[in-house]
């Protein structure tokens, strides 16, 4: 049986191809299994079915496109959108911003980075003069991905390599995965709409060691219909640890959505049990 890598790499050719919509054909006859076996194999391993991972996999090359200054217009049309109101949709319901926003995104704005050691591997730091921007989990992405995510991410902003300038964040982050500090509540300069904002400023009331549910949060927002954004604005987080994220779960308990992936959202819950369970009131 064909492995759901190679599955995964057929349905990145097709996004390369710019096809409007996945070929199932293909992969069930590399499975060699019915397309409601294929979707829950895919569910299982990787979270998502053959066509939403096709989905995501298209709006992602479109943000690519975006960030890397190709017009709106062409943008779509090679990232196999039927035209720009299409991509301005997937857009919206990915990021929350429109084509031209992310294409503007970080204009004027100079982030300086540099990446650290820490308890849970190197990470890459990045801030602007308001505060902490990226927080990449580099030992589950890699440094070269981090990176290009960081770019990708603020496609108009200048970027300085300057370790000094960061250098305060990875100290309050070591010392709190150390428990040498009560807390890491660092300064942040978040890039996001109104309701990322939001969903955002939930997930940091949750505390070390505890876990809730993307339902929960959207309860709390007031905004009891709107599971699926609020996952989307989980998933949209730059920040990882100050934002934790990964501290949001599905409502069967399953780990979903992270953006350094799911081992990464593991480790963080079981570091996190162990240094602070014991600790939830402090």
């Amino acid at each position: 049986m064909v492995s759901i890598d190679e599955l995964r790499r057929m349905i990145e050719e097709q996004v390369a191809q710019g096809v409007a919509a996945l070929e199932y054909g293909p992969l069930l006859e590399q499975a060699g299994v019915g397309r409601r076996q294929l979707d829950r194999r895919f569910r299982e391993t990787t979270g998502l079915t053959p066509g939403e991972l096709f989905r995501t996999l298209r709006a992602a090359e479109a943000q690519r496109l975006l960030a890397d200054g190709v017009d709106v217009l062409n943008a779509a049309h090679q990232s196999g959108f039927s035209g720009p109101g299409r991509l301005h949709d997937a857009m919206a319901r990915r990021t929350g911003m429109t084509p031209g926003e992310l294409r503007r995104l970080g204009e004027g704005v100079t982030i300086r980075f540099g990446f650290f050691g820490t308890p849970l591997g190197v990470v890459l730091l990045g801030a602007t003069e308001r505060g902490l921007s990226v927080l990449s989990l580099c030992a589950w992405v890699g440094a070269e991905k981090a990176l290009e995510e960081m770019h990708h991410d603020f496609p108009r902003a200048t970027f300085v390599e300057e370790p000094s300038h960061v250098e305060p964040f990875a100290l309050q982050l070591v010392a709190w995965l150390e428990r040498r500090s009560p807390s890491f509540d660092p300064e942040l300069d978040e890039f996001g709409t109104d309701f990322q904002r939001a969903v955002w400023a939930e997930l940091r009331r949750v505390k070390p060691g505890e876990t809730t549910t993307y339902g929960e949060l959207a309860r709390r927002l007031g905004r009891p219909e709107a599971v699926r954004a609020v996952a989307r604005a989980c998933a949209t987080n730059r920040v990882s640890i100050a934002i934790p994220c990964h501290r949001a779960i599905a409502s069967d308990g399953a780990l979903r959505g992270y953006r350094w992936g799911l081992p990464a959202k593991e480790k963080l819950l079981e570091h996190e049990d162990a240094l602070f369970s014991g600790h939830r009131d402090e």
